[in-house]
């Protein structure tokens, strides 16, 4: 048996503390790249909708991010064309009530998502790639997952609770996959593809961890709510 899979209960006697939830005005930072270049500038985002499209569209209201307007002097070929197929690419909703993210594609080309809090949800491993066609939708983030999987790894030690800071970062390439199932092994050598970093998931972890460093001088974490 995997003694870290073992569950593992705070005895009664142990002076514990609580750590809440706590949602932020900006829930991410969206960074676009081509290939293993990060292109533009991080944008913050606190908009709950904002759509990330292939055009050209200089409108700064928050929930547009339109990539067009991204230069790159080192642009191929490839990256070009998949720059013509991105389209109107996908619309983020995020819900603030329950700190879910959803991903719809709204691009005649297929999306490409890997979420490890997405997969832990669906059973598939952690690295697993998933598809989104036009016009679907797909859950990419729930907090709820997150934080059950953040009480349970706050008993196990620091180190179990350290690595869930890979589930706050999602990558999502428009028009081409990657993967065990496609040519391209890694998401840097897709032509155009994002990463969105969410912030209130690792701000939680964050203090999660703190709770358990000897400077702190606090007592192990109790509960997650």
């Amino acid at each position: 048996m995997d003694t870290s899979m073992v569950a593992y209960t705070i005895p009664p006697d142990v002076p514990t503390v609580p750590v809440p939830y706590k949602d932020e005005k900006f829930w991410a930072t969206i960074s676009y790249y081509e290939l293993n270049t990060r292109v533009g500038e991080q944008v913050k985002v606190s908009s709950s909708t904002i759509t990330i499209d292939g055009f050209t569209d200089p409108c700064d209201n928050g929930s547009k991010i339109s990539l067009g307007l991204f230069s790159n002097v080192n642009r191929n070929a490839t990256i070009e064309n998949t720059r013509r197929h991105i389209g109107n690419g996908v619309k983020l909703t995020y819900c603030r009530s329950n700190g879910a993210l959803f991903a719809q594609c709204e691009s005649d080309s297929a999306l490409f998502v890997q979420s490890r809090n997405c997969n832990y949800a669906n059973g598939f491993h952690p690295t697993t790639v998933v598809k989104i066609a036009n016009k679907c939708s797909l859950k990419i983030f729930d907090t709820e997952k997150f934080r059950e999987l953040l009480d349970d790894c706050s008993r196990r030690g620091f180190d179990a609770s350290f690595d869930l800071q890979k589930m706050s970062f999602i990558r999502m390439s428009f028009v081409k996959g990657w993967g065990a199932e496609y040519q391209r092994q890694d998401v840097t050598s897709t032509p155009c593809w994002i990463e969105i970093h969410l912030h209130a998931p690792l701000v939680w972890l964050d203090q999660v961890l703190f709770t358990m460093t000897p400077s702190s001088q606090t007592r192990p974490v109790s509960s997650i709510s």
